[in-house]
């Protein structure tokens, strides 16, 4: 004997496996059977809700003072909504003091503005400064800020603070059981520091510009000048530089005889490729997608343009490695210039190699 069921709507009997009652002719299935799609889309729209409610809640609970309204993990996610932050050495403290776990959601390895006052500046070596601020008497907790001289326009400056003199930083929160060191940092708020860019900088490095003023000691028919060598880190697309921004800055080195026009660039999966025209010819350059490295198949793809031109000078790269980072050197000339350049650099206690013309094919 088969098993029935009864039409809801109109009470005639029904094949148990019937969806549809051929008395009425009304559907028996539910309203969730009936709106898969619709029931699909309210299912997504509530876990959304959900988790913005979530993420308020943290907002919430990580927002408990109005110096610092900012977490970083957050605004990687949802974008650059909030204001940057900025808090004084004491509420720092105060915050870490409270809860380090809170805090370190809020500050560790994040940059921030910091004011305070001094308490001691001590010189690490010729290039770094330590400065120490001014903690509560009876907190366990110090600070230290770490200036680097190749990033620090007033190096100088720093130097003569003394203790109890106001100061105003920008830098990356590290922090080590009870000692907070700022790393990376400026001498400045969010506005100095986004004029500045604390990333790098492209322009001559300190200890080359020595080097081309011993070397113009030497020989003095050199011309290479300042003006037409740049400096840069050698990841320098991982701070948000382009491709674009280089090549603006070799036109500048050469004072404008590079001409690089209708600069364009397409992705693929794998690839990326620059497409640009070089003194007015065409030329495409293929790179790594995910290389944030400079590419020196860019220098070779001009040099092969300033080749065919026969121009007598070209573009020469040059690398020196510090502890933690590589600066890439782009030098303008002619190969008189740096053969004696050269010379001197291999002279020099520099870790720098020699500049030299780019010989490597394009990828």
């Amino acid at each position: 004997m088969k098993k029935s069921k009864v039409c809801k709507y109109c009470g005639e009997k029904l094949e148990i496996t019937s969806d549809r009652c051929l008395a009425c002719g009304k559907t028996q299935k539910n309203f969730i059977k009936r709106n898969p799609v619709f029931i699909g889309f309210i299912i997504i729209l509530i876990l959304i809700l959900i988790s913005i409610g979530i993420i308020l809640i943290n907002i919430n609970s990580k927002s408990k003072n109005n110096d610092s309204s900012e977490y970083l993990g957050l605004q990687n996610f949802l974008g650059d909504f909030w204001e940057d932050i900025s808090i004084s050495s004491d509420k720092l403290i105060e915050e870490y003091e409270r809860s380090e776990k809170n805090a370190d959601l809020n500050y560790d390895q994040v940059f921030l503005e910091l004011t305070g006052k001094v308490k001691k500046v001590e010189e690490l070596d010729d290039r770094v400064l330590k400065v120490e601020l001014e903690t509560k008497k009876n907190s366990q907790y110090k600070i230290y800020c770490r200036f680097d001289q190749d990033e620090n326009e007033h190096y100088d400056e720093i130097k003569q603070y003394k203790q109890g003199d106001d100061i105003t930083l920008t830098g990356n929160l590290v922090r080590d059981n009870k000692t907070i060191t700022m790393e990376y940092c400026i001498l400045g708020d969010w506005e100095t520091y986004y004029a500045f860019d604390n990333t790098f900088n492209i322009d001559l490095d300190l200890d080359l510009d020595d080097v081309l003023i011993d070397a113009r000691k030497e020989d003095k028919s050199i011309e290479l000048n300042s003006k037409n060598i740049m400096s840069f880190d050698s990841d320098i697309l991982d701070y948000g530089y382009t491709y674009e921004d280089i090549i603006d800055y070799i036109s500048q080195i050469s004072d404008d005889e590079i001409k690089i026009t209708d600069i364009s660039e397409k992705s693929s999966l794998k690839n990326r490729t620059i497409t640009m025209k070089i003194n007015e010819k065409e030329v495409s350059v293929n790179l790594s997608k995910d290389n944030t490295c400079f590419d020196e198949s860019l220098v070779y793809q001009i040099n092969k343009v300033l080749e065919e031109s026969k121009s007598e000078k070209l573009l020469y790269y040059a690398d020196m490695d510090y502890e933690d980072f590589a600066i890439v050197n782009i030098a303008y000339s002619t190969q008189s210039d740096i053969n004696k350049l050269n010379k001197v650099i291999s002279k020099s206690n520099l870790d720098m190699k020699q500049f030299k013309k780019d010989e490597i094919e394009s990828i």
